[in-house]
């Protein structure tokens, strides 16, 4: 007998055990609900499955669609995947826990499993640094933990730590590049979201505690799939994905090159006269755009038995991207199964090979759409080669400065990098006797990259450069062993219940990286290191091993099913800590109370589930490698020998704390069909392990790792879902998160007002500084003088406002709200569902905007120089700013005499306060055909159509190009660059078509 189990409003539902009943033999759906069981007519099958109602079915024919009642009185008893793989029951957990199933990531369009969690989860912020294909990304779970540290949570795939590091370009040798004008991939966007089962999403420290260092800003937990049993199942989908990018500046057509109103093409800016009529005008960024296509397959077989299943998938993904030359590809394969060995053994197994090839362009005012917004729009930017056919093409009209056409770098300079991956972990599951368990678990995640950059020698000022090479080869090898025992047992006629698990934790991260650097070409054309001139190469090597070994202990007291209290502690020894100080302990307490199973609510008809938790957990965090003995460098003197670079060693680093707090209710109302939860939370981050710390030059060195700084966080996130229809026919669901934060700086040392990401500082000088007293993600930036009472002074001299030669808060980039919308409908086979994501009360920088008024492309400067003179409100710098009786100003200033630039005013004049944004971030429509018109054709048993838009569109007062801008790679770590918008290429809208079939 065959068919599929779906819930009442016709949604498969997988893992849903089957049971030939009076007897042990039975099966279990797969992900789509399918099932397959040999079984004798008359007999009876009994599903059950967690949430919904024991169905008995008799069998009386071949093939059977099982429609399964969903338990109002047991949504507290979901269980879930948590730490190492092991299973929980959620109403027993006393902190904030959101699941994820593998469907909703399958459905989302995305390429890439972090991405499609965004808007989904309360308290989840995922920030990419371009809408490029392969581009990095960086979550944060509820608040930034580290001024200059990882904030990302830990990854874990089966119980294992999964690397999602993205490679920070400063470490090749050429020293060319950083991270704000280069982006490589996250390593996170390896993985086949096709592959993924589940996500747990554990948000605080208590939830994920056990994990130890690495899990201090949350843990995200993946399930990959790993087949069902029965009737062996093939299974192939693929789509193909159009983008296009939007939201790009308009550059202005009026005025020409030139200077004071007069044409000049010796100049850059465009504050010369106006254009003459009939003059051929050219979208120069449009030329660097194009349709980005994107195709993905995917081919996956399995099945088994009662006693063991397996899994095998394929899967291929070629992308290019909206930016001219920007090329994603990926190839997945995976292979994954568990088996009963026997009564008290099972195994489990999974390995996994990624390979990755990446194109990219360079970012910021080193990308390709800042360079195009120099080019004289009277030129065509598109014929970038000139007439040999060789050299880059300067344009028709002379300017001042040789400019850089983008064209010809994009297609004749190389940034690219490519990997190979295998994530592999075998886990033996033992009940030596009954009540307890053994747990040994083994996981080695290792990958091999190789990053390239080459600078064409002709993509330079006169086409008269050298060309540079660069390539780096860097591998990690980070293997994994935990293993765990554990008793579980009921006292008292099962009032009283108790469990407990010891484990043993071992992680390793282990980096080998050579770089060689080389310049001046000997054939112009010939990308290698073996063209460069001997006499000009470099090469570097550095190995790094980082290993955290820990202990652990949890042990779960529960009262009458309803009340719950779990103790655990760890103690992590780490090797990048020095000997006094590389052992932590840390412990975590959390308690959950079931109130609607107390008497006075136990039959209440409104309220279903009413569930009252709270935690409070420490967790630890080490340095990175090298941070108390640097790596040497040489001295290059005469007779050799080694030194200290610009950053000097600390031999007595301590651990970072993070002590967490949190409480919150999960309710269930009206049999469960309106569900919502609700946490507050606080957090204290103390002895933060801050690199790149400036020190006095007295002390032999510039910059230093310290202990130094303490912040803390506070917040709120929620959620609520509500099934506003439900029938057999139609139903209508509506989902709703939101989430808040705010932090405080309570220490820094006495002698530091400000300490700064310097890779932030680029848009005049806004940074993204810290100050005592303030918040974790504010913007610091030279403001204007004011006197007492708050005017702007005014300079006597020009008649402009003063601004000061100190740094100061002008802005705080964290908004007042974050939230994410979803909605859905069903009608039969027909589904309909979008998702949102949005941000009220933000602060923007638009850095492209700044840039665009310097040099006279926008329609503001424009407005300016037409405007005729203007007199700046605020007073005369003359000596009575403070007094009774300022002078007011009265001294005009007239744009129109400026000559190549324009007054573009202050930092604080670039900041958009109060940004409110909300993106479509996805719009599904599925149809699922008819089970009688497959059973027809009797080769395949599910068929799904499909249409995907991913961002489709944003409703913002902003006015830049993105208000959720980045102007760093992920490898930035610390508070990053999010909300300082400079020439960023945002998430393209795109459109998909795709098709999933089963077969028979």
């Amino acid at each position: 007998m065959k068919g599929t189990v779906v819930d009442k409003i016709d949604t498969p539902l997988p893992g849903v055990t089957i049971v030939i009943k009076g007897s042990n033999k039975g099966t279990s759906t797969d992900f789509y609900g399918n099932y397959n069981i040999s079984v004798a007519k008359g007999k009876t099958l009994v599903f059950s499955s967690i949430g919904f109602q024991k169905k008995e079915v008799v069998v009386n024919s071949t093939t059977a669609k099982v429609v399964l009642e969903e338990d109002t009185s047991v949504l507290g008893e979901v269980v879930i995947t948590a730490e190492f793989g092991l299973k929980r029951v959620k109403r027993s957990i006393g902190s904030s826990v959101q699941h994820v199933d593998g469907k909703t990531i399958e459905d989302s369009g995305r390429e890439n499993f972090i991405t499609a969690l965004a808007g989904r989860v309360a308290g989840l912020n995922v920030g990419s640094t371009s809408g490029n294909p392969g581009a990095s990304t960086n979550v944060v779970l509820r608040n930034i933990t580290s001024i200059s540290g990882n904030n990302q949570p830990l990854y874990v795939v089966d119980g294992i730590p999964m690397n999602n590091s993205t490679f920070d370009p400063s470490g090749m040798a050429g020293g060319e590049f950083s991270v704000r004008d280069m982006d490589f991939s996250s390593r996170g966007n390896d993985f086949n979201p096709d592959d993924v089962e589940s996500i747990t999403i554990l948000k605080g420290a208590g939830a994920a505690a056990l994990y130890g260092s690495d899990a201090s800003n949350g843990a995200i937990i993946i399930t990959t799939k790993k087949g069902t049993s029965g009737k062996g199942t093939v299974r192939f989908s693929n789509f193909l994905k159009f983008s296009n990018a939007y939201g790009y500046p308009e550059m202005q057509d009026k005025y020409t090159n030139g200077a004071l109103g007069t044409t000049n093409y010796y100049y850059t800016s465009k504050f010369g006269g106006l254009y003459p009529e009939d003059t051929k005008i050219y979208d120069n960024l449009d030329a660097i755009l194009q349709t980005g296509v994107q195709q993905r397959y995917n081919v996956s077989v399995d099945g088994g038995s009662d006693k063991a299943t397996i899994r095998g998938s394929f899967s291929q993904l070629n992308e290019t991207g909206v930016v001219k030359t920007t090329k994603y590809k990926r190839t997945n394969l995976s292979l994954s199964g568990k088996a009963e060995v026997t009564d008290w053994l099972t195994f489990e197994g999974a390995l996994q090979y990624t390979n990755t090839e990446n194109n990219k362009v360079r970012t910021g005012t080193s990308g390709p759409l800042y360079r195009a917004m120099l080019w004289p729009r009277v030129d065509d930017m598109s014929n970038y080669l000139a007439e040999d056919g060789s050299h880059m093409r300067t344009p028709d009209y002379y300017l001042d400065v040789d400019l850089l056409n983008p064209l010809f770098g994009m297609n004749n300079n190389k940034y690219y990098d490519e990997s190979d991956r295998f994530i592999s972990n075998i886990s033996l599951n033992m009940t030596p006797m009954k009540n307890t368990f053994v747990r040994a678990q083994v996981g080695w995640d290792v990958g091999m990259q190789t990053y390239v950059t080459s600078t064409h020698p002709y993509y330079a000022y006169d086409n008269a450069g050298e060309g540079s090479y660069n390539i780096t080869q860097s591998n990690f090898s980070d293997p994994t062993i935990n293993i765990l025992g554990g008793y579980s047992n009921t006292y008292f006629d099962d009032k009283f219940s108790f469990s407990g698990q010891l484990g043993y934790h071992q992680v390793e991260n282990g980096v080998t990286r050579t770089s060689s650097y080389g310049s001046n070409f000997i054939e112009t054309d010939f990308q290698s290191i073996n063209n460069t001139d001997p006499l000009t190469q470099t090469s570097s090597q550095r190995n790094t091993k980082r290993r955290v070994q820990g202990i652990s202990g949890s042990f779960e007291f529960g009262y009458n099913n309803l009340a719950f209290i779990t103790l655990r502690a760890r103690n992590d020894w780490s090797s990048t800590l020095p000997v006094e100080n590389n052992s932590y302990f840390y412990p975590a307490v959390e308690g959950a109370l079931i109130v609607s199973d107390l008497d006075f609510l136990k039959n209440n008809e409104t309220i279903n589930h009413f569930k009252l938790r709270g935690s409070w957990a420490q967790v630890g965090k080490d340095a990175s490698p090298l941070q108390i003995d640097p790596q040497l460098e040489q001295t290059y003197l005469t007779g050799g020998g080694f030194k200290y670079g610009f950053t000097g060693p600390n031999p007595e680093l301590k651990p970072e704390i993070t002590t967490a707090n949190e409480i919150g209710i999960d309710l269930g109302l009206f049999k469960n069909r309106v569900k919502t939860s609700f946490t507050y939370f606080t957090t204290e981050n103390s002895d933060q392990i801050v690199r790149g710390f400036r020190l006095s030059y007295a002390t032999g060195f510039v910059l230093n790792t310290l202990n130094v700084g303490t912040f803390k966080t506070k917040g709120w996130e929620a959620n609520i879902d509500v099934d506003i229809i439900r029938n057999n026919d139609f139903t209508w669901n509506f989902g709703i998160n939101g989430s808040q934060g705010t932090s405080e700086v309570v220490s820094l040392p006495e002698n530091v007002t400000e300490y700064y990401n310097a890779y932030t500082w680029t848009s005049g000088n806004i940074r993204n500084g810290i100050m005592q007293g303030e918040s974790i993600s504010t913007i610091t930036g030279r403001a204007y003088e004011r006197n007492d009472n708050g005017d702007i002074l005014i300079s006597p001299t020009t008649g402009l406002p003063i601004t000061a030669s100190e740094w100061s808060i002008i802005g705080d980039r964290e908004p007042k709200l974050r939230f994410g919308m979803s909605t859905s409908f069903k009608y039969k086979n027909f589904r309909l569902s979008s998702l949102f994501a949005g941000r009220l009360g933000a602060t923007v920088v638009n850095g492209t905007k700044r840039d665009m008024m310097y040099r006279g492309n926008s329609w503001e400067s424009v407005d300016l120089r037409e405007s005729g003179p203007q007199i700046f409100n605020g007073v005369i710098q003359d000596g009575n700013e403070n007094s009774a009786n300022p002078t007011q100003n009265t001294i005009a200033v007239d744009y129109s005499m400026y000559g190549s630039s324009i007054f573009t005013g202050g930092d604080e004049d670039w900041l958009e306060k109060d940004v409110n944004y909300l993106r479509m971030q996805e719009l599904r429509f599925s149809y699922r055909l008819d089970e009688d018109l497959l059973n027809k054709s009797k080769l395949f048993s599910q068929v799904n159509l499909y249409f995907v838009a991913n961002d489709l569109f944003t409703w913002t007062n902003y006015s830049g190009i993105d208000a959720v801008g980045n102007s760093v790679s992920a490898a930035a770590g610390g508070t990053g660059g999010e909300g300082i918008d400079i020439w960023s290429i945002p998430n393209p809208r795109s459109y998909s078509v795709g098709i999933s079939l089963t077969l028979n």
